[in-house]
């Protein structure tokens, strides 16, 4: 143990001290001025006071860790079980079967279609020994029937299984804006997947609320969380309307929530949940049990440039996820955003947990977050903000309505232009995108697999209605014995009635940002150079490199390469090299005290030696009016709209954005 001697005045200084210090700084403003503000219509303070006296929350089972889950994806059945074995060998506790009919798929999925198909995928697999997640769309139950009778060919009854977040028709409704069946029929498939698990004693959670279908389409944490409730609440209802005991109800569902690269953000969102979870069960005079959580890292913070830092954001995130206390984390691979991960990428997913969990032992303390007055503060005002969100989608008249009635379209798109807006002005950067992009960047391995376009025909097969004992489930399984497929069965169920909402889009942050840079490489293929901007360096290098570093750095996020930044030795020199730089757009880099003495005349120089566009790095307020009198067509800043800039940076040299404008 190393003893650390800090001064006494450090330590005897109070709250107070710090209050009066603080003040005097700020020379008349308030200490309100120092708070951050955050989505959600919440704050960050500056300082917060420890909470010695705050008791850990109950999250994991004490010094049990979570389970690590790998997603399985793949379309070739052989490969992806080669996968599945690699995994399981390499660490992970579970599985994540992803067919191509969920909204979660990203462009992949299993093509499992009937038993044989899940036999071989499940080959050397020892099913009773890990933990099994599906992400199958609307057919969750019949793809658990598909898996339980597979288990049953290998010797492995059902109540040796344990298979959560079977199915969440609301998030895939909110995905697709349509399900072509009524909600009370589905209601009555999901009493029927209740009656069908527990008749064979299924372990796991059969019903999940899923908040990252909202989270990906731009939702803050409040409204995530909010959502996430909701769900389950309309769940708990669906299977007490079907005679489920309380004793068997709140072991039923789960929840499934992002865990992004914002640190105590996701620990505040991880433990929040526990705490509306038990006040939810509270009101609703449930008997207590602990909520399952499932947390998976942000898809919406990955990036398809420079994927590399993607391996840093999904630490931070599974870093976060533990010590919020996840039940269970998948780490997406860092190329899903550019296709099918491969061994390289599946593996550093997985050893990502396993060294949070094994070397640095996060797993061992329940609750290590408990008492930071920051982790404390925010978690409370995130759960009371999550509640009274929850409280006003119940007022719609649940989840269902109001995303029927276009509600939580309208909130979500909000809160996505906000963050949208962070982004595209620099104050939400992504790194090796937004920020400090690698031009020279090589590509990254990613697995190309030829995906078979062409649908089996489906054999319809008759089948009972959904009734509380599962008898319809027990008919779907028996007719995967008999060799009927997904396809036969999805064809075989009778459609009642509709249900329409507006679709929430899955975006990434950094997509409007990629659009431009595959513009810019369309016209390096095409005009056989990358598009240029040229720095016109004003006055020594002492004086010009940050502004020009700053303004290589802000065109190279959307693809321009610089042409000049260099010194000159007269105004003369710069505009020859102009002209022989084959740039249309100039930006001026230099200090303010250079730019009083030369930026007009290079401004009118730039001008007429045939620059299109002309700005200047900074913000010389005492010469903006002058110089834009003079042709100026913009100041580019810290906070100014970069993609706006970048937008009329390609219109000037031809580019059409036609096709993009409305995700830029």
């Amino acid at each position: 143990m190393q003893n650390i001697d800090f001064p006494s005045d450090f330590l005897d200084a109070s709250k107070s001290d710090w209050e009066a210090s603080a003040l005097r700084a700020l020379k008349g403003a308030t200490l309100d001025a120092l708070n951050t503000s955050v989505a959600g219509g919440l704050e960050i303070k500056p300082i917060y006071q420890g909470h010695m006296d705050s008791a850990p929350l109950q999250l994991r089972e004490a010094s049990r860790p979570w389970k690590i889950i790998q997603r399985s994806d793949h379309p070739d059945i052989p490969e992806a079980n080669t996968q599945i074995l690699e995994d399981l060998e390499g660490g992970a506790d579970g599985i994540e079967l992803v067919l191509p009919s969920s909204s979660r798929a990203f462009g992949a999925g299993l093509s499992v279609q009937r038993l044989n198909d899940l036999l071989k995928l499940l080959e050397g697999v020892e099913p009773d020994l890990i933990n099994f997640r599906l992400e199958c769309g609307y057919e969750g139950s019949a793809a658990l029937a598909l898996l339980v009778e597979a288990c049953k060919q290998k010797g492995v009854s059902p109540e040796r299984l344990t298979v959560d977040g079977v199915s969440d028709p609301l998030s895939l409704f909110a995905r697709a804006g349509r399900v072509n069946n009524c909600f009370t029929r589905l209601e009555l498939r999901a009493q029927d997947l209740f009656g069908y698990a527990h008749k064979n004693r299924i372990q796991g959670t059969l019903l999940r609320g899923d908040g990252r279908c909202y989270h990906d389409a731009g939702a803050n944490s409040v409204q995530e969380l909010g959502l996430a409730l909701s769900s389950l609440l309309y769940y708990l209802r669906t299977f007490e309307n079907g005679a489920v005991s309380p004793d068997y109800l709140t072991g039923s569902v789960s929840a499934s929530l992002s865990a992004s690269a914002d640190q105590f953000g996701t620990i505040i969102k991880a433990r929040a949940m526990r705490q509306l979870w038990a006040r939810l069960l509270d009101v609703s005079d449930l008997p207590f049990q602990p909520l399952k959580i499932h947390m998976e890292t942000s898809w919406r913070m990955m990036t398809q440039r420079d994927p590399w830092v993607n391996m840093l954001r999904t630490t931070v995130a599974a870093f976060a996820a533990g010590i919020g206390g996840a039940d269970s984390v998948n780490v997406l691979p860092f190329t899903l955003p550019l296709g099918l991960p491969n061994a390289f990428a599946r593996r550093i997913a997985r050893n990502t947990q396993l060294i949070l969990m094994e070397e640095s032992n996060l797993a061992q303390v329940s609750d290590p977050a408990a008492g930071s007055g920051l982790i404390e503060e925010r978690t409370e005002e995130l759960a009371k903000a999550a509640w009274d969100y929850f409280q006003q989608i119940e007022k719609e008249g649940g989840i269902l309505q109001a995303l029927c009635s276009g509600v939580i379209h309208k909130d979500v798109h909000a809160a996505r232009q906000h963050e949208d807006q962070l982004v595209a002005t620099g104050r939400h950067p992504i790194t090796g995108t937004s920020a400090f992009p690698n031009l020279g960047e090589a590509d990254v391995e990613v697995l190309h697999v030829e995906v078979d376009d062409i649908g089996e025909s489906a054999s319809r097969r008759d089948l009972p209605d959904p009734t509380p004992d599962g008898q319809l489930i027990e008919t779907i399984a028996q007719a995967f014995v008999d060799g009927a497929g997904l396809v036969d069965i999805q064809a075989s169920r009778p459609q009642v009635g509709v249900n329409d909402c507006p679709p929430l889009e899955l975006v990434r942050l950094a997509t409007p940002f990629e659009l431009l840079r595959d513009k810019a490489d369309d016209h390096t293929e095409t005009q056989g150079n990358p598009p240029k901007v040229f720095l016109a360096t004003l006055g020594p290098v002492t004086q010009h490199t940050a502004r020009a570093t700053f303004a290589s750095n802000f065109y190279a996020t959307g693809g321009f390469i610089n042409a000049g930044d260099k010194h000159f030795d007269s105004i003369d020199a710069m505009m020859a090299c102009f002209r022989i730089s084959e740039a249309k757009i100039a930006c001026i880099c230099s200090s303010d005290k250079v730019y009083e003495e030369q930026a007009l005349d290079v401004l009118k120089g730039l001008k007429a030696v045939g620059a299109l566009r002309v700005t200047i790095a900074g913000r010389p307020k005492d010469l903006l009016e002058e110089l834009t009198e003079n042709g100026l067509d913009a100041a580019l800043c810290q906070g100014c709209d970069i993609l706006a800039e970048l937008k009329n940076c390609f219109e000037v040299i031809g580019v059409s954005l036609a096709d993009e404008v409305e995700a830029i």
